[in-house]
């Protein structure tokens, strides 16, 4: 039995019975980086964070990729690079989150974030996650498992950290492999191990789960209050892990509006740009799959088609002003990475898209008008999704 200290509770982790093999690695509380442990400067909301990482290995040294092999099977990653890199995405995807809460701030230098992150806890696990209910299948049949996060959260306590610390994200970096992946192998790798999750996966007493998943409401424990679990993959980068954040903020926006007005008008079709039938259409602010001048999915930097819009002064009757979009318009912005030569960030025209789009939705003192009303920050559903529903928040302001 070993005792780890998290804050002021003792976690009792039951190990093996047996002795340790040489080459086995226990789960390891990291030390948090000071960058990760600060909220953004002026935040108005915060977010307590705790981040795991599940990285399987078989010899202590190496990832282990019969369990979470490369989508190319380009060959072993060590454990020391594979941590490297998380840690340097971690950053990226905090800057990324935070920065894309200051409204229009990438012209107006004084915008506050509306919310700040900061991890509680870090815990690296070197095992792959616990086998879970069938998520999906196979070309063939063979069963696909999603983790167990029952058994995943009572082993590091998670309901302490939801209920005392207030802790309202989980970040969990996976490894994980499709059937169509370009090295899938089934001579070699045994679906039983492979994982399947969510990019994201809400936990909610109060409105049960609005996230970009099957909507289980039996997959995640239910404590005190909401939280969202968002499934990051190793294999990928921050990009994709904002990008998942991205489709959380499409369903909990869209949730708030069909309770206010009893449709998702305002935030499919007023927002993000649909016609009538619900097809895309571009010269409106656009969504997580699609920049303003493109109704392609994915086409972050390949359309250089300019296409008038209102992204940069949207407002619900389209009045604004329209200026000319395309690739450049957020692929040029000089956003203020933590890191030098950003400029040489894998992905950063697609990862800008991200952070010039969040910054255009409604926020803190928008001004934006509706009817005889105007939008609320529609931030806070993100920093307090239960304090927004309780309280009967929309996305627009009660009437003057």
């Amino acid at each position: 039995m070993k005792f780890l200290l998290m804050g002021s509770v003792v976690v009792m982790i039951l190990m093996h019975s047996m002795p340790i093999c040489a080459n086995e690695k226990s789960p390891v509380f990291e030390e948090i980086d000071p960058y990760l442990a600060t909220p953004a400067l002026g935040h108005l909301y915060e977010i307590p964070v705790v981040i795991m990482r599940y990285l399987p290995t078989a010899d202590g040294k190496n990832v282990d990729v019969n369990k979470a092999p490369d989508f190319y099977d380009l060959g072993e990653m060590s454990l020391k690079e594979l941590k490297s890199k998380i840690d340097l995405y971690d950053k990226r995807v905090k800057f990324m989150l935070e920065e894309g809460t200051r409204f229009r701030g990438y012209k107006n230098s004084s915008a506050v974030p509306s919310i700040g992150y900061r991890v509680v806890e870090y815990i690296t696990v070197y095992e792959q996650t616990p086998q879970g209910p069938v998520s999906t299948h196979l070309k063939d049949g063979t069963p696909l498992y999603s983790p167990d996060y029952h058994k995943i959260f009572e082993r590091f306590n998670m309901e302490h950290y939801v209920n005392d610390l207030g802790v309202k994200e989980i970040w969990m970096w996976m490894g994980g492999v499709n059937s169509d992946f370009p090295c899938y192998d089934p001579a070699l790798h045994k679906p039983e191990d492979f994982r399947n999750w969510w990019e994201s996966n809400m936990s909610s007493p109060l409105t049960g789960d609005i996230s970009n998943s099957n909507r289980d409401n039996t997959d995640l424990p239910i404590y005190k209050s909401t939280y969202t679990v968002y499934g990051q993959n190793f294999r990928r980068s921050h990009a994709e892990a904002v990008h998942n954040h991205g489709h959380q903020l499409e369903a909990i926006l869209s949730h708030a509006n069909q309770l206010q007005f009893g449709n998702t008008d305002l935030f499919w079709k007023k927002f993000v740009g649909q016609d009538e039938a619900g097809d895309f259409i571009t010269g409106r602010a656009g969504w997580t799959h699609m920049p303003p001048n493109t109704t392609k999915h994915y086409d972050y930097t390949g359309t250089m088609t300019l296409v008038e819009s209102d992204i940069e002064d949207w407002t619900p009757d389209n009045s604004g002003t329209k200026t000319l979009v395309n690739v450049d318009t957020y692929g040029n912005l000089k956003y203020e990475w933590k890191e030098p030569n950003p400029e040489n960030i894998p992905q950063r025209i697609e990862s800008q898209w991200y952070i010039y789009w969040m910054q255009n939705m409604p926020g803190y003192k928008n001004g934006i008008p509706f009817e005889n009303s105007e939008m609320t920050n529609w931030w806070v559903f993100t920093a307090d999704w239960d304090k927004a529903i309780s309280s009967a928040m929309g996305l627009v302001s009660d009437p003057k």
